[in-house]
């Protein structure tokens, strides 16, 4: 006979705690999942560089394969965005269930939201149509996973020119 009580719910307060936790985590992992990308593309690159003028398929496939990866690796930045944006989007809204978006700090126009936020202009958007939000906000204008798309398109670039000299030459 199993007497076990069924766990509670958790409470507001601990679900923003973990919406915390989880954005510091996510934004850990952007990082280092770029990083770790960003130095095997210059890697590649720098072999290609390096060995251009012996062997022709082999810096065929490094460049493909530099091409294959940074692919993989912009689609790695993409899914953890929208993984991201969803925890900014529970956290945002719980934080507006907080009042934490109406409050202010005594004297000031500074509100309780906590880093990680929506501007509060935006929350009648986040509200509506949050998918749509969330799609909108991957490439966000001024926020840094943008700067980092760039820069991937730009290995993107270099890694489809060096097919395309190569295949040119042959």
């Amino acid at each position: 006979m199993d007497e076990s009580k069924p766990t509670p719910a958790p409470s507001r307060t601990e679900l923003w705690r973990e919406a915390m936790t989880h954005l510091r985590y996510l934004n850990d992992e952007v990082w280092k999942r770029f990083q770790f990308f960003l130095w095997l593309d210059f890697a590649l690159l720098f072999t290609i560089f390096a060995i251009n003028k012996h062997s022709w398929p082999l810096v065929f496939l490094l460049a493909v394969s530099g091409l294959l990866l940074t692919f993989v690796a912009r689609y790695v930045l993409k899914r953890n965005r929208i993984y991201y944006l969803q925890m900014l989007l529970k956290k945002t809204l719980l934080e507006d269930d907080f009042t934490f978006y109406e409050s202010k700090f005594a004297g000031t126009e500074t509100d309780l939201a906590f880093p990680w936020r929506v501007p509060p202009e935006k929350l009648p958007q986040l509200k509506q149509k949050p998918e749509e939000w969330i799609q909108q906000n991957i490439r966000g204008k001024g926020s840094i996973a943008r700067w980092l798309f760039v820069i991937y398109e730009v290995f993107i670039f270099l890694f489809a020119l060096v097919i395309a000299v190569l295949l040119l030459k042959r």
